[in-house]
């Protein structure tokens, strides 16, 4: 149950990489670009709000780990505070906040698309692994010196 959390933290990761671009838009002269980089922080928290719920679907009914929801929750909570101290003019706090912010969401969004141990078989890979393992033992229990690394010697030779 990955793909959902996989989608919306790619989303949101890509929403607050453009904060950077348009706060430099507006840096560099382009005065339309502050109404945008605003809006797009409200559009931002609720790209993250929305990976925190399909986060929640990692762990269930996914059967990950609990810690994607939370950490998109304290992000969500970073964003709320950059938006503050945003209003606030406060760019000694807002620029380094954003840097950290962005580089939070690229972690997670990194983390999403990384391979996981079990959870990327497909459900037929699944259920002969067990077969497999029943089969070991029995294949091992015909020849019980080779299986302990001794080689086994030949009926036909003599000794």
């Amino acid at each position: 149950m990955r793909w959902p959390f996989r989608v919306a933290m790619s989303t949101a990761a890509v929403m607050l990489f453009d904060q950077a671009v348009f706060a430099g838009q507006f840096l560099a002269g382009t005065f339309g670009a502050l109404p945008t980089h605003r809006a797009n922080a409200t559009y931002s928290g609720i790209a993250v709000l929305v990976a925190a719920a399909a986060g929640v679907l990692v762990r269930w009914p996914g059967r990950g780990p609990l810690w994607p929801a939370l950490a998109c929750l304290g992000l969500f909570g970073l964003i709320a505070l950059q938006i503050v101290v945003g209003f606030a003019r406060m760019l000694t706090v807002h620029v380094p906040l954003g840097v950290s912010i962005i580089g939070l969401a690229a972690a997670l969004a990194v983390w999403s698309w990384r391979p996981t141990e079990n959870a990327e078989r497909r459900p037929a890979e699944n259920a002969e692994r067990p077969a497999e393992s029943a089969e070991r033992p029995a294949e091992n229990a015909e020849r019980p010196a080779e299986s302990a690394g001794q080689p086994v010697e030949s009926a036909g030779r003599a000794a």
